[in-house]
């Protein structure tokens, strides 16, 4: 083979990689941006009291992004490309994880992930790592904090302590992996870190009626609060802050969304 050839060929070679790699982060974006939707699709549902068909519809859009995202990703280009759409399975399990989660009530399983990617052989079409599957959960309770700022601002407070010891079980099984075992999370672990230390220098606690709802921790604050002084006031008082600061929530997560 002469030089010019050679060339050719690493030419070839390099657009193909550059040309996947781009099909790959595209396809990703989309099934990021599908599960987004998917979650929202999901709160809305809470709020109206409906049912989650709408949701259950983004849901099949993504598994029909994910078919398409299957051949490019087979063999060792799962691993050579695992970066460029680890994200999208991120989103995706989040969204799952609390769809899963609204129906039956319990955390899914890595097992029921993957049973979303087999075929009816019960053939696997798509790894899922369980790094991935770790991540999304993770992410996950961003969603079940809203969920039960949602539930208390409704007079639901047993069902927010039920979330609160979710949460607080997820919150401290990652705690243990985000040492040696998966040091990746604590990038997700960092925030959380943040908000505790904020708890307990008291940043943002004021009375025991003045609830500052930002972060899992302060979500479980406030629980604890309706919980043990819940009697010694009218349940209307209570439903009336929460709601201011669920609205003082979720304009802070807007603004952070536009930055």
């Amino acid at each position: 083979m002469d030089i010019e050839q050679f060339f050719k060929n690493c030419r070839n070679v390099l657009d193909a990689h550059h040309d996947r790699r781009e099909r790959i982060i595209k396809l990703s974006r989309d099934i990021t941006a599908q599960s987004k939707k998917m979650i929202f699709a999901l709160h809305r549902a809470i709020q109206r009291g409906t049912d989650y068909k709408e949701a259950k519809s983004k849901q099949d859009e993504i598994m029909g992004l994910f078919r398409q995202l299957a051949p490019e990703v087979e063999g060792p280009n799962y691993e050579r490309y695992a970066r460029s759409f680890a994200g999208a399975f991120e989103e995706f399990i989040e969204g799952i994880a609390f769809f899963h989660y609204l129906e039956k009530g319990t955390l899914i399983t890595k097992e029921e992930v993957d049973n979303y990617f087999k075929d009816e052989e019960g053939k696997q079409w798509i790894e899922v790592r369980a790094q991935d599957y770790v991540l999304g959960l993770a992410d996950f309770t961003g969603e079940l904090m809203r969920y039960a700022i949602s539930a208390v601002t409704s007079g639901n407070y047993k069902h927010a302590m039920d979330i609160c010891t979710l949460l607080r079980n997820i919150s401290t099984d990652c705690e243990m992996l985000a040492g040696s075992s998966l040091p990746i999370l604590n990038k997700k672990m960092g925030a959380m870190r943040a908000s505790v230390g904020k708890v307990e220098r008291g940043k943002y606690i004021a009375t025991s009626i003045t609830l500052y709802l930002l972060t899992l921790h302060d979500m479980m604050t406030a629980c604890y609060a309706f919980q043990i002084r819940g009697s010694e006031y009218p349940k209307e008082m209570y439903q009336s802050i929460i709601r201011d600061q669920q609205a003082r929530f979720e304009e802070g997560r807007k603004g952070d969304d536009d930055a």
